[in-house]
């Protein structure tokens, strides 16, 4: 009976091979070329939920609200000047719930580090101080109907915790980056024929990274201008 089932594997196995093309095996895994690392490239998937009331040129306002998922990738030009780029999908609802269809999103943008401070007494506290900035053009789709730009800057203080020590990069889990600050968001899109704009521009942001690695974190955002808006994030860095 065992037989017949390995037999029956294996055929069924090659079978779906045989329908998606002639299968590698055999334990080949040397290339033609490699890498030891990539360097300064960093990846990443991001989700956000957006709430916003803009202003109608044609009069009166309204509450837009979009679902956006998209892929980052990013490179270090320097170890405190980063850009990065995102693709993915957003699709927008209006005040009465309805999502229109998801069309592309894109953006790109920077992380700039400015200034730090490493804390090192008490020992409790030993962590690193930092200004930091994050500067983005996104562009969005939704249905035939919705299309709107945001320019986004921000300005926070950012205050990482290391498990262990900072130079401890094996630790697990590795830091928790706490940070905060105010933001500017400009926005001006189209519905229908007609344009609309932010209703404020002015607003606040914190979040948290947790680093499970030196070089891998799950992160959380809250973003406030005149409704809350969230988003989650993960990264890697290579």
């Amino acid at each position: 009976m065992k037989n017949t089932l390995t037999l029956a594997v294996l055929v069924i196995g090659g079978a779906v091979a045989a329908c998606a093309g002639t299968p590698s095996g055999a334990g080949m895994r040397d290339s033609l070329t490699s890498s030891d690392n990539l360097g300064p490239v960093s990846a990443g998937f991001d989700y956000q939920m957006t709430k916003r009331t803009v202003s109608l040129d044609a009069g009166g306002k309204s509450v837009m609200q979009a679902r956006v998922i998209s892929a980052e990738v990013g490179v270090d030009l320097f170890s405190w000047w980063q850009v990065f780029g995102t693709i993915g999908r957003s699709e927008a609802g209006w005040e009465t719930g309805v999502y229109g269809d998801g069309k592309v999103k894109w953006s790109g943008g920077m992380h700039f580090n400015w200034w730090h401070y490493d804390i090192t007494e008490p020992e409790f506290m030993e962590g690193r101080l930092s200004f930091q900035t994050t500067a983005e053009f996104a562009q969005y789709r939704s249905g035939d109907d919705t299309r709107w730009n945001d320019a986004y800057a921000d300005l926070t203080l950012n205050y990482e915790l290391f498990a262990e020590k900072q130079k401890d990069t094996k630790a697990v889990p590795y830091s928790l980056a706490l940070y905060g600050g105010a933001a500017l968001s400009k926005l001006s899109g189209r519905l229908n024929g007609s344009d609309f704009s932010e209703d404020q521009a002015f607003g606040v942001v914190g979040g948290a990274d947790l680093y499970i690695a030196q070089n891998l974190s799950l992160g959380g955002q809250i973003l406030y201008f005149d409704k809350p808006s969230y988003g989650i994030s993960v990264r890697y860095h290579f």
